[in-house]
């Protein structure tokens, strides 16, 4: 089938209604209803409400504890490869990013993060940077992943989609936990946790360390006459350190009132450059992060619970200035590495030490950086909510403030920037039939920024039986710019004066607006937490904030800024499936589907150059096809074998070059002994990429290749 063809929605909305129509009539005649009668996962993140995934009012994926284990992932990230829609790719080694549809550069800004419900989205960024979020894998418990625009639930940053990380309830674990983990790319790790109750109190410790040298990669810029007295080759690695401490804790005093609190802190070490040519700089930076969150909740009737939670986030980013060297090499200028080098005749001597001295007040003068992720950003969020259940119609809403600061000698050059949000929500579910259902949701933001957004969706579902249900729903909704696309300002100084205007400030960015349509379709089947989840979607993009050039009277005759410039649309379909085989084998399936129409949208004045005027990128820059295909397989209860494999089409991402489709199979064997009543021991080891070539899945010249892993792991409660 021709997936690009005018009528391919089509058919697949013809498909999909018969599929419903087909499982429905069969019902009795292959199935009873104790079938379908299993634990259907219960969310929160839709509506705010607790519901079943059956009955939200969005397709959502739910990535259990089960499948974190036995993906043998050891980022976070990485597990978004089993979401339909979802890309995972590493910009380094240790670093990674996650978009939804595609259409995203180095620092994707239209997903909401969360780690129990507090944001981690960074103002200085625009992003998540998910190597210093205090938590890894081992602490989470589920994600919760909703699939389509999210904002009338969990604002702006939900533009295209949210993620939910919620960790391991202190009063859902007891004892001590150990992991250890080593192999390729000198990878050396170690996870301790510890949880315990004393009635009333119950809290989980969890430390963390995290080191890897990192792939080799290979610089002509570290080649030149500058660098050739330290003997470099030009070969570098993308190295990375790593340690943090978490604390979570549950108070309990009484049956209608509950207090939880999360603190931690997170300190690491990270080389970094941009690998999309051979002549990539890099740079180490560092980082500091600190969080705390609480959360109390009271029971005020049966069914009515009035909530209050706040939040802290703080992240410092440090990279060192630049060298005269790299400086010198950055502007082509050639030279001796050592001005003091016997032989040089007194006037080339004289010219390299004028040069070096020169170029390195330069450096002082405007505090220059060849990595820009250097500074400090902190946000503050508290949150009111109340919901309750009246008959048919369940409620959830409030009010919530966030203040957002950032500040960066590179970035925000103009000095600190601060940003006031404050929202009004409401989410209602109105049972107003045994089987129809009608979900709406709204939000209202108001930014210090003398801006707003109002966003909205609503949803009708229809319920056949227990299990199963086909649902229709409408969103519109804005994402307001972040602190750094308003007032993102760079300028390079020579003597005082201006010598070179880099980036200058857009404080009147309009809001971003997506309209989407879809029909999804869900039904429970046979076995422990199996399901078919089908989606079919239509989403409109306008007014998206991308860089643009303006004419400058300054040495290269041009300056960046943001303009609402871009918009896209995206039609296509998602499947996802979990299935169990046998009581020994399960699979998990998921796939997407994705024809994103674009337009040359306007990227510079006519005064600039004319390849810069428009981008007039005719590749996909959201991937056609993706999928992913899970099998695991417990011979008996001490052995655990899974098989899993990724796909994903060809694609040019906004910020790198177009890359070939890639394949990629990864395998992981467990073995677990229980040595006494209170103590297991288990062994695993992790192959990624065990049969497939290198690939690049973002920048070309970092190619990930095959990886292994031994990982062990002690239990005692």
């Amino acid at each position: 089938m021709n997936m690009q063809s005018p009528g391919f929605i089509q058919k697949l909305l013809m498909s999909l209604a018969l599929f419903a129509c087909a499982a429905e009539a069969a019902e009795d005649r292959l199935l009873s209803e104790a079938d379908f009668f299993v634990d259907i996962p219960e969310v929160t993140s839709a509506t705010r409400m607790p519901q079943k995934l059956s009955e939200a009012p969005a397709s959502m994926t739910v990535i259990d504890r089960e499948v974190i284990e036995a993906s043998g992932f050891q980022t976070i990230p990485d597990l978004m490869r089993l979401v339909p829609g979802f890309q995972a790719y590493t910009l380094n080694s240790d670093t990674s990013a996650t978009s939804y549809h595609g259409a995203a550069g180095e620092y994707p800004n239209r997903l909401e993060v969360m780690i129990d419900g507090r944001s981690v989205y960074l103002p200085l960024l625009s992003t998540v940077r998910w190597e210093t979020l205090g938590i890894s894998v081992h602490d989470v418990e589920r994600i919760e992943v909703v699939r389509g625009s999210n904002v009338p639930t969990q604002g702006s940053n939900a533009f295209l989609g949210s993620i939910n990380i919620i960790t391991r309830e202190p009063t859902a674990t007891s004892g001590l936990d150990l992991t250890t983990l080593f192999g390729s790319d000198q990878t050396r790790n170690g996870h301790l946790s510890f949880a315990d109750s004393n009635g009333l109190i119950s809290y989980r410790i969890s430390a963390n360390h995290e080191q890897s040298d990192g792939d080799t990669h290979y610089s002509n810029f570290y080649t030149g006459d500058w660098f050739s007295e330290d003997g470099s080759d030009g070969r570098w690695r993308d190295r990375q350190r790593r340690n943090y401490l978490n604390l979570s804790t549950t108070w309990t005093p009484d049956l209608v009132n509950s207090l939880w609190f999360q603190a931690g802190i997170d300190r690491g070490t990270s080389r970094i450059g941009p690998l999309d040519s051979d002549e990539a700089h890099y740079s180490d930076r560092d980082h500091e992060s600190a969080f705390a969150s609480g959360r109390y909740n009271h029971l005020y009737s049966d069914t009515g619970m009035i909530q209050l939670k706040a939040s802290l986030n703080r992240l410092s980013l440090e990279t060192p200035k630049a060298t005269a060297a790299e400086v010198l090499t950055q502007l082509g200028e050639s030279g001796p590495a050592n001005c003091t080098a016997s032989g040089l005749s007194d006037s080339v001597r004289a010219t390299c030490k004028a040069m070096l001295q020169a170029t390195q007040s330069l450096i002082d003068l405007n505090d220059y950086h060849l990595i820009e992720e250097h500074g400090i950003t902190h946000t503050g969020d508290v949150e009111l909510q109340v919901s309750d259940k009246l008959d048919n119609l369940a409620v959830a809403g409030g009010i919530g403030y966030r203040h957002m600061a950032a500040q960066s000698d590179v970035l925000l050059q103009n000095g600190e920037v601060h940003e006031d949000r404050s929202r009004l929500f409401a989410n209602a579910d109105w049972d107003f039939n045994p089987r129809w259902q009608l979900s709406s949701g709204v939000m209202y933001e108001y930014s210090s920024e003398n801006s707003e957004a109002f966003s909205y969706r609503n949803a009708l579902i229809f319920t056949p039986r227990q299990g199963s249900s086909l649902r229709l729903g409408y969103s519109r909704s804005e994402r307001l710019p972040s602190l750094l696309e308003r007032y993102g300002e760079a300028t390079l100084y020579l003597g005082g004066d201006e010598y070179d205007q880099i980036r200058t400030p857009s404080p009147d960015l309009e809001p971003e607006e997506i309209s989407s349509w879809e029909l999804g379709y869900y039904q429970t089947l046979p076995g422990q937490r199996s399901y078919l989840d089908l989606r079919i979607f239509r989403e409109e993009i306008n007014n998206v904030v991308d860089s643009y050039m303006l004419s400058a009277a300054d040495s290269d005759g041009r300056v960046f800024t943001s303009r609402n410039t871009a918009s896209w649309i995206n039609n296509g379909a998602e499947a996802q499936l979990r299935f169990e085989l046998t009581p020994e084998v399960w699979t998990l399936l998921s796939y997407a589907y994705i024809n994103t129409e674009h337009s040359n949208w306007r990227t510079g004045d006519d005064s600039v150059a004319s390849g810069k005027r428009f981008f007039n990128v005719s590749d996909n820059i959201s991937p056609e096809h993706t999928a992913s295909l899970m099998l695991n397989w417990s011979p008996d209860p001490t052995l655990d074998l899974t098989l899993s494999h990724y796909y994903i089409s060809g694609v040019r991402w906004i910020d790198s070059t177009e890359l070939p489709g890639y394949n990629r199979t990864d395998l992981r064997v467990a073995k677990r002994w229980q040595v006494s009543r209170d103590t297991e021991l288990e062994a695993a080891l992790i192959m990624q990429n065990a049969f497939e070539p290198d690939y690049q899945d973002f920048y070309e010249y970092n190619e990930f290749e095959r990886r292994t892993f031994l990982q062990f792991s002690m239990r005692h409660d």
